[in-house]
């Protein structure tokens, strides 16, 4: 796809000549902006975002995030960090929201931060881009709320070093991951802790850990904590004991409003677990909720063409199963339930996840976006792209609304492209080397490759 002919990528477009005047950044992040920012900024513009809030939300990605991707992966160079972000390796996934009520789409993202050196002798676990990013985040985003962000930095991560050693050949070995919400005039963010290396230090169960750590946040007390008494409960019956748990979230903002969100994945595939676990055993039940999961049921149908009464075929992957996160705030007494459907996993091609997604919204009076998502899908991926495989989406998020309706959240990831674009002309990626002296490793990243290295 060429630049500066697209009406979605002007707003890229203009961004990117103001950085490339500007001179100041490195090879890496000049790559992550060219590839993950060109469709971040498709995405923006097909969700309906106005041009003010699309420039500043990719200046915002330029500047603050792609310059701690880590390494551009260029083929032929091996891979020093694998992110567990996505299957592929890359350290991003974007969403699309498609709202309730009429409202219009909003777009977020995950990353996870990566060093350029990671996964090298020098920082072999990734651990040196943390603090220079959040301190990075909070000058850019002054509005954030770092009392419990430290609490569980300090839980989490104060054992990694000590309790870890060498790198996990067989597992991920992320820390940390960062998503951001995109408004109209602001971006909100998250932050997920791994409870893994905590505990391995203290020969315990990530669930208690994950507990513990809770507990242990300020302004937590028994009281308000009402609703993570209830998870546990449901999760320490022997019937879940086959509950893997991933990691735990918080909102960067003052933790009297923020939500926990515990994460955790079942290899359940059958729509009866689907409902113990999205009703915790039967704890929570209201007809709001029974109408909310069989509009659950009815999207399960379409995305996966099997009876809903049946498991979904095996797959033997450290992803596969169902991902789930439960979600409360201080002083809730019940928690609420979301699932991630692994459509990448389950799903015949991203043909048929549009298809179904179709089919589903358009039966429930909701289909007036499906046209634009439709659009982006084309423009970034190209239609036979989607009909060829199950390499873009990677979940179906799903919660239920107070009063039933579903919330229903696209996810997907970026495949690495056949070319990149410099200054508007095409050169293939596997001609990128030639932009780079020979005494730069662009494997190993040993320093930082700047602008000037490529010849503009």
């Amino acid at each position: 796809m060429s630049t500066g002919h697209h009406k979605e990528l002007s707003t890229w477009q203009q961004v990117k000549s103001k950085s490339d005047a500007e001179d100041t950044e490195t090879l890496h992040s000049r790559l992550w902006y060219q590839h993950t920012g060109r469709a971040l900024a498709a995405l923006l513009f097909y969700a309906g975002y106005s041009g003010d809030a699309q420039y500043r939300s990719l200046l915002f990605f330029k500047h603050l995030v792609a310059p701690h991707l880590g390494c551009f992966p260029i083929p032929g160079h091996t891979q020093l960090w694998q992110s567990f972000m996505t299957d592929n390796g890359s350290p991003v996934e974007l969403s699309w929201d498609w709202g309730t009520d009429g409202r219009r789409p909003t777009v977020r993202y995950s990353i996870e931060p990566i060093g350029l050196k990671a996964g090298t002798i020098l920082d072999p676990l990734n651990m040196l881009v943390g603090p220079i990013f959040r301190d990075h985040l909070a000058h850019v985003l002054p509005k954030l709320q770092l009392e419990w962000f430290h609490h569980f930095q300090d839980f989490f991560l104060s054992c990694r070093d000590s309790c870890h050693g060498p790198v996990d050949l067989q597992d991920h070995n992320a820390s940390i991951f960062y998503a951001f919400d995109l408004t109209e005039t602001e971006t909100i963010a998250k932050v997920y802790f791994f409870p893994k290396y905590r505990a391995i230090a203290d020969n315990d169960s990530p669930l208690n850990v994950l507990i513990r750590a809770i507990e242990s946040a300020p302004y937590t007390t028994n009281e308000n904590l009402k609703a993570l008494s209830v998870f546990s409960e449901f999760a320490q019956d022997y019937a879940n004991a086959g509950l893997e748990f991933e990691m735990l979230a918080i909102d960067l903002i003052n933790p009297l409003d923020s939500r926990f969100k515990i994460y955790f994945r079942s290899r359940d595939t059958d729509f009866d677990s689907v409902v113990n676990i999205m009703t915790f055993g039967g704890r929570a039940d209201s007809p709001h909720l029974r109408r909310g999961l069989q509009s659950l049921k009815t999207l399960w149908n379409s995305l996966f063409a099997v009876r809903s009464s049946c498991p979904l075929k095996e797959v033997p992957h450290r992803t596969a199963g169902m991902l789930y996160n439960l979600e409360f705030r201080l002083d809730d007494e019940f928690p609420a339930a979301k699932i991630y459907l692994p459509v990448r996993h389950y799903s015949s091609d991203d043909a048929a996840v549009i298809q179904g997604l179709d089919g589903f919204f358009q039966s429930h009076g909701r289909g007036s976006c499906m046209k634009a998502y439709k659009s982006f899908m084309a423009t970034i991926y190209g239609s036979e792209s989607l009909r060829t495989g199950s390499s873009v989406h990677t979940y179906i998020g799903c919660s239920i609304r107070g009063d039933g309706t579903l919330r229903v959240v696209s996810y997907f990831k970026l495949p690495l492209p056949n070319c990149l674009t410099f200054n508007d002309d095409a050169t293939p990626i596997s001609q990128v080397s030639a932009f780079i002296p020979s005494s730069i490793k662009i494997n190993e990243c040993p320093i930082e490759l700047h602008h000037e290295a490529h010849g503009d």
